[in-house]
């Protein structure tokens, strides 16, 4: 009799091996096997490359603006803090805050700080990111002390995919709360923040309609203000806001690939208010409001983008052959 050989194939989930044996008496026996092997992949986001507004030349545009103060001119250039492409650990060129302190001297006392939280090398190369240069982390931290009506200031950073997973922005949550223990008056009325976030691309003339995400086209035009042509969204309308429904309607991906990662830029700022809806406004039209409601005040916003699997929600349609196996 000859033997058939030893027929396996790899596949599928857990181990398992299935052996058919003939069993008897002083008579010939022969089994096959199958043996299916599998290993679980890990699932992750981060911020990498934070960094003040801006720091790359497809960010900058003629006459843009990084910080609207009203010094001088009203604003500084968006390519102010530009630091170059590798010195990913660094928010801002070397000096260049300084530079600004030197600039502001006399006309404000503004601190600004942005911080990857509890950051660690990478673990994983994405794109141009590898451990020996970008530090990462799951929270960033955007500081801005005695900042005044008027006032506007942009943050940038990339999101990576650091697992093997494709993952989808599903959501994104808002809460703020008081950070000095002091009524907040009307702080979170003219407070506000801008968000952008849309998938960094080398050639993006060869990509059209990629999926973007916009808080105040998200939220509405009517809980806004605007400082040097953006609209900020007043903190006071993202309390009970809902955006998984336009991210539902409009799916950002972030796949473990170089050409998958994404951009996002915030801003703060304080409403102007020339017009003294919430302050006294300007001497020429000067009204009777409490300037004390918005001074000497401190507010944090704390955002949540909260991310599923690609696949969530989605089924494999008709069931094949395998349904037979069921328990029915």
């Amino acid at each position: 009799m000859k033997r058939p050989g030893r027929n396996s194939f790899i596949g599928g989930i857990v181990a398992l091996s299935l052996v058919l044996a003939g069993t008897g008496y002083a008579y010939w026996t022969d089994s096959l096997n199958v043996t299916t092997k599998a290993t679980t992949g890990d699932f992750g986001v981060q911020f990498v490359d934070l960094g003040l507004y801006a720091q790359y030349t497809n960010e900058t545009e003629l006459g843009a603006w990084s910080i609207v103060d009203g010094i001088d001119k009203g604003y500084i250039d968006d390519n102010f803090f530009m630091r170059g492409a590798s010195d990913y650990n660094k928010i801002a060129k070397d000096g260049s805050i300084e530079a600004y302190k030197d600039r502001a001297k006399g006309y404000n006392n503004v601190e600004f700080d942005a911080e990857l939280v509890k950051a660690e090398p990478i673990n994983k190369k994405v794109g141009p990111y590898v451990t020996a240069n970008a530090n990462a982390s799951g929270k960033i931290e955007l500081t801005i002390n005695n900042m005044y009506p008027g006032y506007a200031q942009a943050f940038r950073s990339d999101i990576v995919n650091v697992g093997d997973i494709a993952a989808k922005l599903s959501d994104i949550k808002f809460e703020s709360k008081n950070l000095n223990q002091k009524e907040l008056g009307n702080l979170e009325d003219m407070i506000g923040v801008a968000v952008y976030i849309d998938r960094e691309q080398y050639s993006p003339e060869q990509i059209v309609d990629e999926p973007t995400f916009k808080l105040a086209k998200a939220i509405g035009k009517d809980k806004t203000f605007k400082v040097g042509g953006v609209e900020f969204v007043r903190l006071s309308a993202l309390k009970d806001a809902e955006v998984k429904d336009t991210l539902e309607n409009n799916v950002i991906k972030c796949a473990p690939a170089t050409d998958q990662r994404l951009d996002i830029f915030i801003g703060v700022a304080m409403d102007p208010d020339a017009d003294g809806v919430y302050t006294t406004g300007t001497v020429e039209n000067r009204t009777n409001k409490d300037d004390k409601e918005s001074q000497l005040k401190g507010i944090q916003l704390s955002m949540d983008l909260l991310w599923d699997q690609f696949n969530v929600g989605k089924d494999a349609g008709n069931p094949n052959i395998l349904v037979k196996q069921n328990n029915k």
